[in-house]
């Protein structure tokens, strides 16, 4: 008993044995680190260099950073000699990811026992070795710089021995922080009625599956900071698609492999055999980026998604591709197996396969380039079948698939194509058309597992803009569109042909979030603008306006959101050139970016004279919905004031605005557990 007694007080005593430092480099010179090539310099320098983007998480105030005179130079750093006293050791690391080209290695007897490296970003964030087994050995350190093409170069500091390896990604103390301050979820730009995370950058919606009783939202989050890095898959559920609960993180980046974007589906019949038909498990199907190439992972959670294991013998699919990423999985009842649709991003085609058990793919066929394709790239497709409105038994195919540049109001956007699937190949029937006509609409994806009770498609896409994403926000970035659904419309073009159009309506459980209803009188449009509504009516500004132009032969007519003397947000109807149009470049801050400012048109029909609009705005954001659906403009705007009136306007003529109402909506961000 004494002698237990004695081991566990040693073991104790070593659990808390102080850390050794083994360097820091806040030195003026790298001290006895060997340095060869050109890639370190002769000192490490203080953060972030020459044309490289902001480096951050690093302590003090230098770090080891061989983007010196950019990825071209290479070179090495090799430590003096110490002996291992401690479990682990541990570091800050960031840039490349390619552990062949750059990296940090243990060498004992000259050669390499451990070895780590970044994540394509430059946030540092901490990663350790478990070297127990090599306690009482002599070894030495190798930072390396071997590559010379994009995130060729490398990012190390605060090299230390340790017997509590620190945790990678820990946002606890954080977000404990953050929801003890007066501004929680409601700074003065964070929308109240769309979800937006408590904390940190967030782009794409990823996984999007309904599961007994809970609608799961997995989007593209960075657990570091608030810019893109470190992709991994944040997650919220919700019961109401309106009120969202924020849970921990689903998919971690680790191993040199960021999770990028994917799909889940609930695996009904246990095909994947990773649990059971009793209780289906649920499957994410993502890309994982890293290692020089992107691969198709899976992952299973068997707890109704609160935890998620990674499946033993990932990759599933696998194509030696540095541009293969975005899958999404659908089960296809006519040929009984599973297909997913993913993109060969640069070659803007995507292919299509087939499965029976989720882990072995065989290539069914192939689509494109087609539509905008000679714009950037193709990425995060979408498949599924739509009725069209009005009939019990007529449905098409819609194919949607987003490019990162060159949309129709510029930067990132859309495009949808309507046609045919047999389970094998996707034939398009018709042009393809933009999805959104705004700036702010990109990587929708649709709901999957949704019950043949409620039997809508339902989707929701990222507000933002690739090249407009650095929205002046904290201590978040980004949102989601409200979710919408779907169905086409079929028409009939110059040539009497039928054609469809996608329709896009917000989900009809926005109603729950209304609370009071402001009747309007908006008869007469003239110009200058007329103030309709009072100071402090719309107070919060997140409310629901919907009207009906009737244009006449006025030039232009419409709406203002004004939120300062010479401040606003327009909405109008270009009569001369047929289309509805958002105008942002008075609508605030529109400074931060040089394209950000600007006006966003969509093609408009006046059917018997009329115009139908339904916006929602929220803070900073504003979607338009067009005749019931058939065009939507998603645009964000941040104004300075939440406090505003609207005005209505006509030129060179008078117009009318009819049945316009404003129906004032309640926050979303409820309290609720947190986790």
């Amino acid at each position: 008993m004494i002698v237990l007694v004695g081991i566990t007080l040693f073991n104790l005593e070593q659990a808390h044995a102080s850390d050794i430092l083994i360097a820091d480099f806040e030195n003026t010179n790298y001290d006895n680190w060997t340095i060869s090539g050109n890639a370190f310099g002769d000192a490490p320098p203080a953060g972030t260099l020459q044309n490289q983007m902001k480096v951050s998480g690093f302590r003090g105030k230098k770090l080891v950073n061989t983007f010196k005179h950019g990825d071209q130079t290479t070179g090495t750093a090799i430590s003096k000699p110490f002996e291992i006293k401690r479990k682990f050791i541990a570091f800050l690391i960031g840039g490349g990811a390619d552990l062949k080209e750059v990296g940090i290695e243990l060498l004992v007897d000259n050669q390499p026992v451990r070895a780590a490296t970044g994540s394509e970003s430059e946030h540092l964030l901490w990663a350790s070795w478990n070297v127990e087994s090599l306690i009482g050995r002599q070894a030495r350190l190798r930072i390396y710089d071997h590559g010379v093409g994009g995130w060729g170069h490398i990012n190390v500091d605060h090299i230390i021995q340790t017997n509590n390896a620190p945790r990678r990604f820990d946002r606890k103390n954080q977000l404990e922080a953050y929801r003890k301050s007066e501004q929680y979820l409601d700074e003065p730009w964070r929308p109240q009625v769309h979800f937006s995370p408590e904390i940190n950058w967030m782009n794409d919606p990823n996984g999007l599956v309904y599961y007994e009783g809970e609608y799961h939202l997995f989007y593209q989050y960075n657990p570091a900071g608030n810019q893109w890095g470190h992709m991994s898959w944040g997650h919220a559920v919700s019961r109401d698609l309106v009120h969202w609960e924020n849970l921990p993180l689903a998919i971690p980046e680790e191993n040199g492999e960021m999770a990028f974007s994917g799909c889940c589906i609930v695996d009904h019949q246990n095909t994947s055999g990773l649990g059971s038909e009793r209780s289906p498990p649920m499957i994410a199907v993502y890309t994982a980026h890293g290692h020089g190439k992107q691969v198709q992972n899976l992952a299973f959670s068997n707890d109704r998604g609160r935890t998620w294991a990674k499946f033993k013998d990932n990759p599933i699919l696998d194509i030696n591709e540095k541009n293969f990423r975005d899958p999404k999985v659908f089960w296809h009842q006519s040929t009984q197996r599973w297909v997913m649709v993913v993109s060969l991003a640069l070659e803007k085609v995507l292919v299509f396969y087939g499965s029976e058990d989720l882990k072995k793919w065989k290539e069914l066929s192939r689509f494109g380039p087609a539509g905008a394709s000679d714009k950037s790239n193709w990425e995060c497709p979408d498949l599924f079948e739509l009725e069209v409105e009005g009939s019990t038994d007529e449905k098409h195919w819609v194919l949607e698939v987003d490019m990162g540049a060159g949309s129709i109001a510029g930067g990132s956007g859309g495009e949808y194509f309507v046609g045919k699937f047999n389970g094998q190949e996707f034939i398009a029937t018709q042009d393809a058309r933009w999805v959104d006509f705004g700036r702010d609409f990109y990587a929708p994806i649709s709901w999957s597992n949704i019950p043949r009770s409620d039997g809508r498609r339902i989707w929701l896409g990222w507000f933002n803009n690739w090249e407009t994403c650095l929205i002046p926000t904290s201590p978040w970035r980004s949102s989601m569109s409200f979710p919408r659904t779907l169905a086409l419309r079929k028409i009939h073009n110059e040539k009497d042909r039928p054609a469809f159009r996608l329709i896009q309506r917000p989900v009809d459980e926005i109603r729950k979030l209304i609370v009071d209803e402001i009747p309007i009188d908006t008869s007469v449009a003239s110009w200058p603008p007329t103030r309709v509504t009072q100071p402090d009516q719309l107070n919060g500004m997140h409310f629901i306006l919907e009207t009906t132009l009737v244009p006449g032969t006025a030039q232009s007519c419409g709406l203002r959101i004004q939120t300062g003397p010479d401040e606003f947000l327009e909405v109008g109807y270009d009569n001369k050139n047929q289309h509805i149009y958002v105008d942002r470049t008075e609508s605030g801050e529109v400074n931060f970016h040089p394209s950000f400012a600007g006006r966003h048109k969509a093609p408009t029909q006046v059917i018997n004279g009329e115009i139908k609009l339904t916006m929602i705005i929220d803070r900073s954001s504003i979607e338009l919905f067009i005749n019931d659906g058939e065009s939507v403009i998603s645009d964000r705007f941040f104004p300075r004031s939440a406090n505003p009136v609207v005005k209505i306007f006509a030129s060179n003529n008078t117009a009318s605005l009819k049945d316009t109402r404003i129906q004032q909506l309640n926050s979303i961000w409820q309290p609720q557990e947190k986790n």
